[in-house]
């Protein structure tokens, strides 16, 4: 898998997002997955349907307006990462019942590992992180959003 830094960049970055529910934020994320070439259009469905799936099981909402839907499927190659910026917020199940306005969204290979787990802890990480959070919800730009979760910017003193 390719490191953390590299996934990032070349994900999939919505900004300003106006989708009314949680699963027309799931779906518009994955359709720019597919629109730039990162999932394929036959595959769009069953990538949905596995996201889906995984938050039907348990909602992956957590405080502080962040959700990290996931799913794992065997039609793509390599980690598939997806973020949403919802100024508003959608209702998403989070624990403290407020909207969700990050969504941090992937597609992981069936066979990812290890690296998967990595990767998504570095990212909990990153969200966790009150100054990413702000950035990210001001990011105007995909190159904004993610040198706000790569830290670029940022005083050594101050990465996490």
């Amino acid at each position: 898998m390719n490191g953390f830094n590299e996934v990032v960049k070349r994900g999939v970055f919505c900004l300003n997002m106006t989708d009314s529910n949680s699963r027309e934020v799931i779906v518009r994320l994955v359709q720019e997955a597919v629109k730039q070439g990162l999932v394929s259009p036959e595959d769009e469905e069953g990538a949905v349907c596995a996201i889906i799936k995984r938050e039907q099981s348990a909602s992956t909402a957590q405080p502080e307006g962040i959700a990290i839907p996931h799913g794992r499927v065997s039609c793509v190659p390599e980690v598939v990462f997806m973020l949403g910026v919802h100024p508003a917020g959608v209702a998403f199940g989070a624990p403290d019942g407020l909207p969700t306005h990050l969504f941090a969204q992937m597609l992981a290979p069936q066979s990812c590992g290890v690296s998967y787990i990595q990767f998504l802890a570095r990212l909990c990480q990153r969200l966790l992180d009150p100054s990413v959070r702000e950035r990210l919800m001001c990011a105007g730009t995909k190159e904004e959003a993610c040198a706000a979760l790569l830290q670029e910017g940022v005083s050594d003193a101050k990465k996490i």
